[in-house]
């Protein structure tokens, strides 16, 4: 009926509608009982109902021969007076919005300049976060030592990942401390479509790898005992690792 979905558009909810209808069907004052067995529903649920439509305005709350009574008030006048006070509220709502919208503005833009940071752990996981470097497909500049890599993660690398990225065209620049695990793992650069350059491991005992490609940098902690991958995607953040990375690059050795 269309009178219902104009009262619960006026804010009338569950059975509201039905309980203010029968009251206006019905001449006189009336207990809420005589309402509940009209519509078939419990006494109480009756009654609390036509309380909230006293304080809506819409029926008047009485008393007769000592029994709390409900009377309808003028529908036109009182269903008027509803739509008004909607539409105050809603100036209000209005008025309101104007005025803190600015800041919900502010609220997104802090987020957007907030750095996405995901986090990974397991073999699993390291390897979730190398594939991202997969699917980015721009260049990689690492930071990296194979004498602290699990042998789960190396047989992954070389027999899996390194030979999909050398595919893919994606070629890598590889920084690491200078010991015979990575001067065996420079000797396969051309094949693997990298360049290593070496730092003194005294001066560069790196434990983790970290990967910068895109917008995005990633870190992985690959040892079997301590194995998660993060991956970090900021701007700003890559940019200056990327620049760390220049000055490490220019002062490590190819030899």
């Amino acid at each position: 009926m269309k009178i219902l979905q104009v009262l619960q558009k006026l804010g009338l909810t569950d059975k509201e509608p039905e309980i203010y209808l029968e009251l206006i069907k019905t001449s006189g004052v009336q207990p809420a009982s005589i309402i509940a067995q009209k519509v078939g529903m419990n006494r109480t649920t009756v009654y609390k109902t036509l309380l909230k439509l006293a304080k809506m305005g819409l029926i008047t709350k009485t008393m007769k021969h000592g029994i709390t009574c409900f009377l309808a008030e003028e529908p036109e006048k009182s269903l008027e007076e509803l739509l008004v006070n909607q539409q105050k509220q809603l100036d209000d709502l209005n008025q309101d919005f104007n005025e803190v919208i600015s800041d919900i503005k502010d609220i997104q833009r802090h987020e957007l300049l907030m750095p996405k940071m995901r986090y990974y752990e397991g073999i699993e996981g390291v390897k979730r976060v190398y594939e991202d470097t997969l699917v980015e497909g721009k260049e990689i500049y690492a930071f990296e030592n194979v004498e602290d890599m699990s042998l789960e993660v190396q047989d992954y690398l070389w027999n899996s990942y390194v030979p999909r990225r050398t595919e893919k065209g994606i070629f890598a620049h590889v920084i690491t401390p200078k010991n015979p695990s990575n001067i065996e793992f420079k000797n396969n650069d051309k094949k693997s479509a990298r360049k290593t350059k070496f730092i003194p491991k005294a001066k560069f005992p790196i434990e983790i790898e970290i990967n910068i490609y895109g917008e995005k940098t990633a870190l992985f902690s690959y040892k079997h005992e301590e194995m998660f991958g993060v991956i970090l995607e900021s701007k700003a953040i890559t940019n200056s690792m990327k620049a760390i990375f220049n000055l490490c690059w220019d002062m490590a050795s190819g030899k």
